[in-house]
């Protein structure tokens, strides 16, 4: 969903506990294995630290680099861009995991930009965004709910 500035995926139900989902979502090495929007992620689960990722907006894998800046284990995990004041865009992709149950859970991506350049950015990007969003959030369903099933 697009709203204004933010860009969100649709949430998704997950059949699967949220502590599965958190350590499937903060391995950042495996990202290769399910993610098709972001196959490469290289960071560690710390604040301040950076994630360097290659995303898919649909025009193949771009570089980029966030920095994490919240971490709440088994619910929420954020990252930021560089977010200089003077930056034309600055961005913070918050991921939330609420539980709905011992076994279910639920998934959202939101992302809010701000800064000089954030609507223009928003015409032209908000919909590669939401996309991409949204095949994570099912990339992750679909891993973690074959994974659960497993045991």
């Amino acid at each position: 969903m697009i709203d204004g500035l933010t860009v969100s995926s649709d949430v998704v139900e997950i059949e699967a506990p949220a502590a599965l989902v958190w350590q499937v979502l903060v391995d950042f090495d495996r990202y290769g294995d399910w993610n098709t929007f972001c196959p490469v992620a290289d960071a560690e689960l710390a604040l301040d630290t950076p994630i360097r990722m290659q995303v898919d907006l649909g025009f193949g894998l771009q570089e980029q680099v966030e920095y994490i800046c919240r971490i709440e284990p088994e619910r929420v995990v954020a990252w930021r861009m560089e977010n200089k004041p003077d930056d034309p865009i600055h961005a913070v992709r918050t991921q939330v995991i609420t539980p709905l149950g011992d076994e279910r859970c639920s998934y959202v991506s939101i992302d809010e930009f701000g800064g000089p350049g954030a609507a223009e950015m928003m015409d032209m990007m908000g919909k590669p965004v939401e996309t991409g969003f949204n095949r994570c959030a099912q990339d992750l369903k679909a891993h973690c709910e074959a994974l659960h099933r497993r045991g």
